[in-house]
């Protein structure tokens, strides 16, 4: 693997990095990867390394860069940097950069899923997010670098919903409760990991923290953008406080996924007693 995106931009080759410092250069560079293997017409090159206001010579300074950057990927292997007509492209394999690394493992675990292999399916969104060091595009300047960083923020989030969705339809509530409370201290506003924490908080037989937990993002959701918790939230806390029993209250909120021959998709009928006292 030689490009990476997924946290500060850096190109490594033979177990050193290749520096790439100039701000605008770095821009090029992330343009390039985000998008491999398709050309990039020179009018985008513009907007996303000058935001739309090129200086005079714009179209000669992009081509300083793209030589300067021809000259720095030499000693890559089966890396391009090809021109066309009025644009260019970096010719890569799929898993010379991380991003492409990331989003065929995602396309592998989907497959795993549907082939009903759930528990090897979770691996493999772990090792697609543990590919992640950071925020994606970190320091590379450019108000449609950063809009293309928040989708690619996007996209992990999701993949981390289908991670614990996952982890929840196999039974693993308590395993995943310390990562969760990582993950919404990250994304505190975002609902679908909320709901996922307060039902594995529930499923362990912590009916009273998930309850303390729907209340605290009430309180801030009211106080920092004021406006209520989404009708899933609302309605997850109301099964909560009503008991529903476990296997009713995740096949409501979270769509059972085929399970390989070592998993079970039977929840228990709700928290035994030892769970709720705390006994095990």
């Amino acid at each position: 693997m030689y490009f990476y995106i997924l946290g500060s931009i850096e190109v490594r080759f033979s177990g050193r990095r290749i520096p790439i410092t100039a701000p605008k250069q770095r821009a090029v560079l992330a343009t390039l990867i985000l998008n491999t293997n398709n050309e990039v017409p020179v009018d985008r090159f513009i907007k996303y390394v000058w935001d739309g206001q090129p200086p005079v010579g714009a179209q000669t300074t992009l081509q300083s860069y793209v030589y300067r950057l021809r000259q720095a990927l030499r000693p890559l292997a089966g890396v391009e940097i090809c021109t066309g007509s009025a644009s260019y492209m970096l010719q890569a394999g799929s898993d010379d950069t991380d991003l492409g690394y990331f989003k065929q493992q995602v396309k592998n675990a989907h497959a795993e899923a549907q082939r009903g292999h759930l528990r090897c399916s979770v691996q493999i969104f772990r090792d697609a997010l543990n590919i992640w060091r950071g925020n994606a595009l970190a320091g590379v300047q450019g108000e449609l670098i950063r809009q293309e960083a928040r989708f690619l923020e996007s996209e992990r989030i999701a993949v981390y919903e289908e991670l614990y969705g996952s982890e929840i339809a196999l039974g693993n509530y308590r395993q995943i409760i310390p990562e969760l409370q990582k993950r919404v201290a990250a994304y505190p506003f975002h609902e679908a990991l909320r709901s996922q924490l307060m039902a594995a908080l529930y499923c362990s037989g912590r009916q009273a923290e998930a309850l303390q937990h729907y209340t605290h993002i009430r309180k801030r959701l009211s106080a920092e953008l004021g406006i209520e918790p989404g009708s899933e939230l609302q309605e997850l806390q109301r099964a909560i406080l009503d008991r529903v029993p476990t296997k009713r209250l995740l096949s409501q909120s979270f769509p059972a996924w085929p399970i390989d021959g070592n998993g079970s998709s039977d929840f228990s009928e709700g928290p035994s007693i030892d769970a709720w006292t705390g006994r095990t």
